[in-house]
């Protein structure tokens, strides 16, 4: 995967669960702000303000992480450009790069004040198709 553009995301002491790890709740909630930041890097200068929801969430859980890691490290690479989606492969990592989270997420480009799915201008397709990672091991 590639991780020319990796996004730091703080942890914060409510992200912990009893175990003293990273809860699984919190790790979603991590990659979605991260995934919403790379986001906002790629498309947000061509719409603010640029709206998706999540179709589709696959997690694979690691290894853990604890509130001593202050930040993971956020690595988010796009594997397909539809019509109105994208599917993205993301993962989480410690600083020391142990992997806690990978994921396949499927986003759907949103029209706000329509409150529906709507399809990707060629300008959004052109900037996310430039992010498309070479093909990731198992």
């Amino acid at each position: 995967m590639d991780t020319s553009q990796v996004i730091g995301i703080p942890l914060r002491w409510n992200d912990v669960d009893a175990y003293r790890h990273v809860s699984h709740m919190a790790l979603v909630a991590i990659l979605d702000d991260g995934r919403g930041r790379w986001l906002d890097s790629v498309v947000g200068s061509l719409v603010p303000d640029w709206g998706y929801v999540v179709a589709r969430l696959e997690l694979d859980f690691r290894a853990p992480a604890s509130l001593g890691e202050r930040v993971l490290c956020g690595s988010f690479a796009v594997e397909h450009v539809g019509s109105s989606s994208i599917r993205l492969h993301e993962r989480l990592t410690t600083n020391s790069g142990t992997v806690v989270v990978e994921a396949v997420s499927v986003i759907v480009a949103w029209d706000q004040d329509q409150a529906v799915g709507r399809p990707l201008t060629g300008e959004e397709k052109a900037a996310l198709t430039r992010e498309i990672a070479p093909a990731h091991g198992p």
